[in-house]
């Protein structure tokens, strides 16, 4: 019978190969994966996040919603919106300034599977203290988090030593949360003020890295399955 060292082998390389590749998806409030959502269809446009992993981009605050909150709209689809941010297994998801809090999964994302979802916007002090709720959809019953303030410290202390604010989701990444999603599908996190007034709500971007890629775990299976066979041989 053809021994299975040469098949094992293969096997082992392309799950290093798997495991060597991470990455992430950034949606921001100036491209193509932002819209509005209730009867808001327009907000003024703000200061950048110093969040490491943000493309050129801006921030949004405030909003004309009139009957609905003030709402902003950002989605992701696994599997056809290619990762645009690579940070390796537990670098910071933190601030280009080198503080934060949080750790990068080191997994690549586009695959079904469960996926951590963060949120950033620029150091603030004139947000409403109201604050923001986030609904975050996946399969399954949607995640809804907040009122979150997304002013300098209503989401984290600042870390940052010098005079930038980094803390929780300002100028870093902070983590809204897990939620399982399936390749091919698309989601969406909903920001939705609690008050509207001239600055209800700020955002910078939305961020979504996968945890537990099913491509490895079944790959792992299959090698642990091939192991114990030539084990018995």
């Amino acid at each position: 019978m053809p021994s299975t060292r040469p098949f094992l082998a293969a096997l082992c390389a392309t799950l290093l190969g798997v495991g060597a590749s991470q990455a992430a998806f950034i949606a921001t409030v100036d491209g193509p994966n932002f819209s509005f959502g209730g009867d808001t269809t327009s907000a003024s446009a703000s200061i950048a996040s110093a969040a490491i992993g943000m493309p050129v981009h801006g921030s949004l605050f405030g909003g004309n919603g009139v009957a609905d909150p003030d709402t902003y709209v950002l989605s992701y689809t696994p599997g056809v919106d290619a990762d645009n941010f690579s940070p390796a297994a537990g670098d910071l998801l933190g601030s280009t300034t080198g503080f934060g809090t949080e750790l990068a999964s080191g997994t690549a994302g586009g695959a079904t599977g469960t996926y951590a979802v963060y949120i950033t916007a620029p150091s603030s002090t004139n947000v409403n203290a109201a604050g923001s709720t986030f609904t975050i959809t996946g399969d399954g019953a949607p995640l809804v988090v907040g009122p979150l303030d997304m002013n300098d410290g209503g989401t984290g202390a600042d870390l940052d030593a010098g005079p930038a604010f980094v803390g929780g989701a300002n100028n870093s990444w902070y983590k809204l949360g897990e939620i399982d999603l399936t390749a091919g599908v698309t989601y969406s996190v909903t920001m939705e003020a609690e008050v509207n007034s001239f600055v209800s709500q700020r955002l910078a971007g939305v961020m979504w890295e996968a945890q537990i890629p099913e491509p490895t775990s079944f790959a792992l299976l299959a090698l642990s399955g091939l192991a114990l066979a030539a084990r018995r041989r």
